[in-house]
């Protein structure tokens, strides 16, 4: 009994164990086998002779990871490129932190039905918390056949990549696609409890998950760094295996519990302004203020992987009442042929959001008004316009790339994107200075992928 990331290669194998963590590695292990330990302990204990000896043979601990050298080329000096919004965004023509990473992952089996996983991954983060360099550490209990239960941090299963998104090895491109998967970073992983149920098919199977919990996220974006909790995050999942074939839909639900950012003070100095001066004051403050807002996001994905060829495809939609956080759609096709042990692809993928911000008239102000009063509601309009356009999404990519698997644990991926960006929505890159136009970007990778057992 194992937390096993199943993959398939793209050479066809099936990869099992992608065992994951790191990042003070003695302390992580630690949290995890100090409780294992004492749970062995007291079981053992509590049971004598035979069963004794069958708890202590069940106790098991496995360590392995993965990790991730590359080096990324950005042919724009004004627009720097985000992985995902929980990394920062290189400056640099050259970058060797957008894909490098390392991990590490803790496996401890207590019993035939108890086992627990920690695992720590270390990358260009923005946040500084060394907590949040922890994906996964939690507690899985398996009551019956097909039952399992987790308690703890744990991924929110919202999309094919999400049991094994930060292993690159698992996957075919250079990085999971930036139109679909930058946007969920920020509920990529939640504190709280999931219930999953496989049936058992004649030609495949069905599995269903349901969690609940809360969420912290530390994201970077071009107006500075963002601090969101989430509450009341409610995930439900399904997907079908068969044969060559899975599908999957996923839908969440999570209301906005404190945020910290720039745009706090920003509502604080609209709620001051009288109605009698800017009727409008109050509803934009409304409109930009995160506590209480909810969100919903909905997916749906299908891979198809025979032969010589991979196909996976991915489409989302994000239903927000936020006015910071507007609605958009966003999705992927990926297209990959396999010769031998390299196999080639090619990937489009788009966002774009489902609707413009509101907009607000300016403030007609008397002419009496001091002129320091005057210039302060202007700013605070001018602040209120901008914070509703932060995240503003146009954007098309089309990749070509190749994955060449050296060793069985080992691959190389090059990888070329060409990205056409609309003026109005940049939201995915952090400028250099304020863009007049379109845009147009190239990326090019080169990523030495690996995974290993210790």
């Amino acid at each position: 009994m194992t937390e096993t990331l199943i993959s398939k290669k793209p050479n066809g194998n099936t990869v099992y164990s992608i065992d994951i963590p790191f990042r003070l590695v003695g302390g992580i292990a630690l949290l995890l086998i100090l409780p294992l330990c004492v749970m062995a302990q007291a079981q053992a204990q509590a049971n004598e002779n035979s069963v004794e000896q069958s708890i202590l043979t069940d106790f098991n601990l496995r360590l392995s990871g993965f990790g991730t050298l590359g080096v990324v080329k950005n042919s724009s000096d004004e627009l720097y490129f985000h992985r995902e919004f929980s990394m920062k965004a290189s400056s640099s023509e050259y970058s060797f932190k957008t894909d490098s990473l390392l991990g590490l992952q803790l496996n401890g089996d207590v019993t035939e039905r108890l086992d627990g996983v920690a695992q720590v991954v270390i990358k260009d983060r923005a946040s500084v918390d060394a907590l949040d360099s922890i994906e996964l550490l939690f507690l899985r209990y398996r009551p019956s056949r097909g039952w399992a239960i987790r308690a703890g941090r744990t991924s929110t299963d919202l999309y094919m990549l999400s049991e094994y998104r930060n292993v690159s090895y698992a996957y075919l491109w250079s990085r999971p696609i930036p139109e679909f998967y930058a946007i969920t970073s920020s509920v990529a992983k939640i504190d709280g409890l999931d219930i999953s149920y496989i049936l058992s098919l004649e030609e495949g199977s069905w599995e269903t998950k349901l969690a609940y919990g809360i969420t912290h996220s530390s994201l970077i974006s071009q107006a500075g760094l963002v601090e969101l909790d989430f509450n009341h995050a409610l995930a439900l999942t399904s997907i079908y295996t068969e044969n060559d074939w899975t599908m999957r839909l996923a839908v969440v639900s999570i209301e906005v519990d404190e945020i910290e950012f720039l745009t706090n003070e920003l509502v604080e100095g609209l709620n001051l302004v009288p109605d009698t001066l800017w009727p409008e004051a109050g509803k934009l403050a409304q409109s930009i203020d995160g506590p209480g807002k909810k969100l919903a996001y909905y997916a749906l994905g299908f891979q198809y992987d025979h032969m010589n060829w991979v196909i996976q495809s991915e489409l989302g939609y994000i239903d927000s009442e936020w006015g910071i956080f507007q609605s958009l759609y966003n999705g992927y096709l990926s297209v990959g042929y396999r010769v031998d042990e390299i196999t080639y692809y090619g990937v489009l993928a788009s966002i774009d959001n489902a609707e413009e911000p509101d907009e607000y008239v300016s403030p007609q102000l008397p002419d009496q008004l001091p002129q320091e009063l005057k210039a302060g509601i202007a700013a605070l309009y001018e602040g209120g316009v901008a914070a509703l356009s932060v995240s503003q999404f146009e954007q098309t990519t089309f990749s070509l790339g190749l994955r060449w698997d050296l060793y069985p644990d080992a691959c190389i991926k090059l990888q070329w994107d060409h990205t056409w960006i609309d003026q109005g929505g940049m939201a995915m890159w952090t400028q250099a200075q304020q863009q007049v136009g379109d845009a147009e970007v190239d990326l090019l990778s080169l990523n030495i992928n690996f995974i290993f057992s210790l």
